[in-house]
């Protein structure tokens, strides 16, 4: 009978983790090393090491205490090495969030005078409510703002919920008011109000397009479930 050496089911093993992780890996792969190592060793080596690179979650930030939160900040403030590994929440971990993010949606809605339904949409098409988003380009938190845009709106932490819907908030009001049309306002907070006012109207990009679209779409549906 053909038994299977213990490297070749460790190589088996780890490519099968491999493929459902966004984060390489860090085992050795020369075979005279891995024929002595366990696979528990490998799989703690390579978790040792995606926990050090990864973006560190401040507790107090979860908690709503950000009075020290802006000096211990491990996140990148614009976009690199972390796009993928980014600490995503979990839906209940989101839930216990709700509260405090809605808070915020009430308030900077009524402070900058924006259908708050409408902001909830932008935030749910732009971040499903992850606090930490980080896009490929660099946009951060909630509302994804660039950070140029959040540091122009007073944002010194785009991680923190309050400041950054009240960023997010206060630049979506801006557009609706340069444009007075809710499309080309959604398509100016996504790809920026120069290239609206260039093309004249929603840019011919399909992501702009489409992300004016799904918007559209969650605010009429925030809306039908509002009654």
């Amino acid at each position: 009978m053909n038994i299977p050496k213990i490297a070749d089911i460790l190589y088996e093993k780890i490519a099968e983790i491999q493929s459902r992780i966004p984060v390489k890996l860090n085992i050795p792969i020369n075979k005279s090393v891995t024929e002595t190592l366990s696979f528990e060793d490998a799989l703690n080596e390579a978790q040792t090491d995606i926990e050090y690179n990864a973006p560190i979650i401040d507790p107090e930030l979860i908690e709503g205490k950000t009075g020290s939160y802006a000096r211990k900040t491990k996140y990148p403030l614009v976009s690199g090495s972390y796009e993928s590994v980014y600490p995503r929440l979990s839906q209940t971990q989101i839930q216990e969030l709700m509260p405090r993010i809605n808070a915020a949606v009430e308030k900077f809605s009524a402070e900058y005078g924006v259908d708050p339904l409408l902001v909830r949409a932008v935030i749910r098409q732009e971040s499903g409510f992850q606090p930490f988003a980080l896009s490929t380009s660099g946009a951060m938190g909630l509302m994804q703002l660039m950070p140029e845009t959040a540091e122009g709106l007073g944002v010194s932490d785009p991680y923190n919920i309050e400041e950054n819907i009240r960023g997010g908030t206060r630049y979506l009001a801006y557009q609706l008011d340069t444009f007075k049309d809710l499309e080309l306002a959604l398509a100016a907070y996504n790809a920026g109000p120069n290239a609206v006012k260039k093309y004249g109207g929603i840019p011919p990009y399909e992501q702009t397009q489409n992300y004016v679209k799904k918007v559209l779409d969650y605010y009429e549906l925030y809306r039908t479930l509002e009654g």
